[in-house]
């Protein structure tokens, strides 16, 4: 049986990255409805206090770019020790693997993965010390399948699916749950090209068996449950929300 309580973020501090927009900003929405005090981080200002605004709840702003080593283990020392860290910030570029230069690359694989590493490792350290915390990484539905002309972006949601399972077996034994989602393609400012016309969002929706995008409250709700008691059970599985795109390939 399901109680009230065990989807509950009362008296719990929750860090969630890329928190200005999309799929982060629904999750900040769905922590703070559920009493958490929610600690915003992204490197756009503006959106933060946007989204701030809209919580009803305590909440928290801080601004960091997510490329720069320094400044994601600066976020960490500032924010300290929390409960949960939904390490969800990213980026997406799209092209053929050669005409990606190096910079490029670099940029992606320093956002979605080095980034979410270093944070997940300064973020876990108290939470070690504590025995106790939960951190759900955000990957991807191409972490598990290919993907033409995101060849990066695949590369590294793999690489952070990967380390999901390796950080999960190690710091579990120490009451730390580490867990992930992996979303197909949502409706978020991230896949704006999904609303680019009638004819491209019927191809891409004609991939999809379920036959529609998802929407970011409804992976909002999978951190509810996966940081919550509800999934105290579930340790370095990455729980694949895609409408069926990856079981199709």
């Amino acid at each position: 049986m399901i109680r009230q309580e065990d989807l509950s973020f009362e008296g719990k501090r929750v860090l969630v990255t890329g928190a200005a927009s999309g799929i982060g900003a629904a999750m900040a929405r769905a922590l703070s409805a559920h009493g958490a005090e929610v600690l915003l981080a992204d490197r756009n200002e503006g959106g933060l206090h946007a989204i701030q605004d809209d919580l009803g709840g305590v909440s928290h702003t801080f601004v960091y770019d997510q490329q720069r080593i320094d400044e994601v283990v600066k976020l960490a020392d500032t924010v300290g020790c929390v409960d949960v860290l939904a390490n969800n910030a990213g980026i997406v570029t799209y092209g053929p693997v050669v005409g990606q230069d190096a910079k490029t690359i670099e940029t992606v694989i320093q956002t979605d993965l080095i980034g979410p590493i270093v944070l997940a490792k300064s973020i876990a350290r108290p939470m070690l010390e504590a025995r106790q915390g939960v951190i759900i990484n955000t990957t991807s539905q191409l972490a598990f399948c290919g993907a033409a002309e995101r060849a990066v972006y695949a590369s590294a949601k793999a690489g952070l699916a990967q380390f999901t399972r390796s950080a999960a077996a190690e710091w579990a034994p120490y009451g730390v749950r580490v867990a992930a989602i992996a979303p197909g393609r949502t409706l978020t400012p991230l896949n704006e090209n999904l609303r680019a016309g009638e004819e491209a969002r019927a191809n891409a929706v004609a991939t999809i068996p379920l036959g529609r995008f998802g929407a970011a409250d409804e992976m909002a709700r999978l951190v509810l449950v996966l940081a919550s008691d509800i999934g105290s059970y579930v340790v370095g599985h990455s729980l694949i929300a895609d409408g069926g795109y990856v079981i199709a390939q």
